[in-house]
């Protein structure tokens, strides 16, 4: 057991590079996300002139069907989803039609290929991969599922009932931590279905900035076969027709979806006069916390590794954050426990050291307490590597059957600060 744990702590201290805080990293197994062109002046002014467009067209399901009257006269009853019509239907100023196929699948019970024709906003951004279909265009991005992957394949949920799972999946904080001020509405059962209304501010982390975005979910049933329909509409790309394509959407679609520009736009404003948070939130999937503005993932590491730094590297920044949680099986263990006395842990130092690739001073392992992933002790060295030298902390956490390494690691000038960031994780994380 003491072998395996030392094994797990010297993985995770190799990974964040102890003693090597200044050497160039290279990058495994996850691609750095790129960073977003800043906006020149152009385009700038041509954003603003959209939105106040848009917020000038502002407008419930009402506005956009005395938008649409005209092509009301035009339009023909069957062209709507799932009726039969004719898929050169040329009667939508803003919509073209594509069709889904749905290909038989044993494991789902799908015997049978099906098609079904559905109509997306023209735009640069539309494809179609067999059962779903995408477009994003005017600030509207749309997403229609043919046979959606939903938590129940029977006939003893209703709709009601898959959306509601479906929407509180999307909006789990440990899934969507980019989300701030959501208003989620009850789930509504309508004539053909059900439908649910998220509306929220979006944190863009590249540009610092916050975005009101409305999103408009309806599940519903083609033939026995289901639909999902997701309809989400942002207040920075809106334009001024985006009304005008909202309305054509509802006609075929046949439900409301929900958008009013200055309501979004009040949104934002109220959330950024109650105080925009000085940190963001980040998931690893199983822990949700805060890490100050500017600080972002490394992804120099491998996929069992979450590190942090600010701008994103350890080697640059002189600092970072470390979190591993592996799982023990029945090799379950009480850290606290198994270093309860002084002789227990000189020789788990002495292990450490001996299998280290780099010199040790200063060790020292003491319990540190409660935090959000278990209980802890916290190891602190200094390591030398060449002429560089830093200063670790690694919390060995136990809790059930899972042991985590939190790893902190910074040259002697940036440690107190990082430690800061450390502890106020694991004071204040959220498990899930």
């Amino acid at each position: 057991m003491k072998k395996r744990l030392i094994l797990l702590l010297l993985t995770a201290a190799t990974a964040l590079s102890i003693g090597a805080c200044g050497k160039e990293a290279v990058v495994t197994g996850r691609d750095n996300p790129k960073q977003s062109e800043p906006e020149t002046e152009k385009e700038k002014g041509q954003k603003e002139d959209r939105n106040e467009g848009s917020r000038e067209e502002a407008g419930s399901g009402e506005n956009r069907q005395e938008i649409g009257e005209k092509e009301d006269e035009d339009t023909s009853s069957d062209v709507r989803l799932g009726g039969d019509f004719d898929e050169k239907y040329d009667g939508f100023s803003y919509l073209k039609c594509e069709t889904l196929i749905l290909k038989p699948d044993e494991t789902r019970g799908i015997t049978e290929e099906k098609e079904l024709k559905i109509f997306l906003p023209v735009g640069d951004y539309a494809s179609v991969n067999e059962n779903y279909g995408y477009a994003d265009s005017r600030g509207v991005n749309l997403k229609v599922s043919l046979a959606p992957y939903l938590r129940w394949d029977d006939d003893e949920h209703t709709l009601a009932q898959d959306l509601a799972y479906d929407v509180e999946m999307n909006y789990d904080e440990f899934y969507s931590a980019d989300i701030y001020d959501l208003e989620l509405s009850k789930i509504e059962t309508t004539e053909n279905g059900a439908r649910c209304v998220a509306k929220y501010c979006y944190y863009d982390r590249w540009t610092d900035s916050y975005m009101p975005i409305y999103c408009t979910y309806y599940l519903t049933s083609v033939g026995d076969e289901k639909v999902l329909v997701e309809v989400e509409i942002n207040l920075m790309d809106a334009a001024d027709d985006t009304e005008k394509v909202l309305s054509e959407l509802e006609k075929f679609y046949g439900f409301d979806i929900a958008w009013d520009a200055k309501e979004a736009q009040k949104k934002l404003d109220d959330f950024i006069a109650a105080g925009v948070p000085d940190t963001m939130r980040v998931s690893t999937g199983y822990l949700v916390f805060e890490l100050p503005k500017y600080w972002e993932a490394d992804y120099s590491y491998d996929y069992d590794v979450d590190a942090y730094a600010p701008g994103g590297s350890v080697t640059e920044a002189g600092c970072g954050i470390s979190i591993t949680r592996d799982y023990m099986g029945m090799d379950r263990v009480d850290i606290t426990e198994m270093l309860s006395s002084q002789d227990a842990i000189d020789r788990y130092m002495a292990d450490f050291q001996e299998n280290a690739e780099y010199d040790m001073e200063d060790m020292k392992i003491e319990y540190y307490g409660s935090t959000c992933l278990g209980e802890a002790m916290i190891f602190r060295f200094k390591a030398e590597y060449g002429d560089a030298e830093n200063e670790v902390a690694m919390f060995l956490i136990t809790d059930d059957n899972y042991f985590s390494v939190m790893l902190v690691t910074a040259f002697p000038d940036k440690f107190e600060t990082t430690m800061e960031v450390a502890e106020n994780i694991l004071a204040n994380g959220k498990m899930h």
